[in-house]
C-alpha cells in the first residue's frame, strides 16, 4: 500500500533514491505501508512523542521519539527506524529507561498529518489510523507494538491477564472492538486515578484469551519471552508462535 502524500502542509519531492523534501538530504527509499511500518506506528502510539509543531517550526526542531524500560524494544523501534525511513536514532539511558529519537520534518509530517499522530501531549488525541484499522494485515502488528509498549502480562493464582489502558476512551473503544473483530473476548474497566482523571482500559482475561493473543498478536521484547513461556508450559506445545522480528 502507498501512501498520498498531498495535503501533508509541505511539497514531497521524489527522485530514484527516494521522497524528500527541498533544503533536506535525507531521502526516504520507495516508502510503503507494510507490517514493519504498522509496527514502528503502534510502538509510537504507545510510548512514543514528537514534539510540538508550534516548537518544531520556531526552533527547527522536528524530533520523534520512544521511551521504554526495556531495551528489545527500544532496539526493534530503532531497527524499523533504520530499515523503513532510512534513518538513524539516538540513544539514551536515563537511569530507569532508555530513549531512543531521531528527527526528520518528512517522517514528522507523514505521521502527523497521514497517520494522524498527535504532536506534543497525546491525552484524548490518539485513535487507531484509518487505513491501520481498515487492514487485518496491517492492524495485528500495530496491536503488537502497542501492546508490547502500553500493555502488560500479568498472572496472579495462576490466572493469567494480558491488560492495555489509556487516558483516551474513544481509544480504548476503538481496540475494544478491534479486538473483537480478531476472534478476541475483551473486558473493558475505568479506573479513577487520585490525580490526572480517569483512565481506561482492556485485559484479556484466561488461559484461553491469553493463548489466542501469543497466537495472533504476541508482543515484542521482554514481554514476548514471558508470554511464551507461559504459554508453552501451560499447554505443553510450542503453538507454532511466530517468529519474533529481528
Amino acid at each position: 500500500m502507498k501512501l498520498n502524500f498531498e495535503n501533508m502542509g509541505i511539497k514531497v519531492r521524489t527522485s530514484e533514491k527516494g521522497i524528500y523534501i527541498k533544503g533536506s538530504s535525507h531521502r526516504i527509499p520507495n516508502f510503503k505501508i507494510s507490517g514493519d511500518v504498522a509496527l514502528f506506528l503502534g510502538l509510537l502510539f504507545g510510548d512514543g512523542w514528537m514534539t510540538d509543531r508550534k516548537r518544531a517550526l520556531v526552533k527547527g526542531d522536528w524530533k520523534i521519539g520512544l521511551v521504554e524500560d526495556d531495551k528489545g524494544v527500544i532496539d526493534i523501534f530503532s531497527e524499523l527506524v533504520k530499515n523503513v525511513f532510512n534513518v538513524k536514532v539516538a540513544l539514551r539511558f536515563r537511569k530507569t529507561y532508555y530513549e531512543a529519537y531521531f528527527s526528520s520534518r518528512l517522517i514528522y509530517e507523514v505521521l502527523n498529518r497521514t497517520f494522524e499522530f498527535p504532536d506534543g501531549y497525546k491525552f484524548g488525541k490518539l485513535k487507531i489510523p484509518k487505513m491501520i484499522n481498515e487492514s487485518k494485515e496491517l492492524l495485528t502488528p500495530f496491536l503488537r507494538g502497542l501492546f508490547s509498549t502500553d500493555g502488560k502480562f500479568t498472572i496472579y493464582k495462576n490466572y493469567p491477564r494480558i491488560g492495555l489502558d489509556s487516558a483516551t476512551k474513544e481509544f480504548i473503544e476503538e481496540i475494544y472492538i478491534a479486538l473483537e473483530n480478531l476472534g478476541f473476548n475483551p473486558r473493558k474497566y475505568t479506573w479513577k486515578r487520585k490525580e490526572g482523571g480517569k483512565l481506561y482500559g482492556l485485559y484479556l482475561n484466561g488461559k484461553d484469551q491469553v493463548k489466542l493473543f501469543a497466537q495472533k498478536i504476541n508482543f515484542v521484547g521482554d514481554k514476548r519471552e514471558l508470554l511464551e513461556k507461559y504459554v508453552s508450559s501451560c499447554f505443553n506445545a510450542s503453538l507454532g508462535l511466530k517468529p519474533a522480528p529481528s
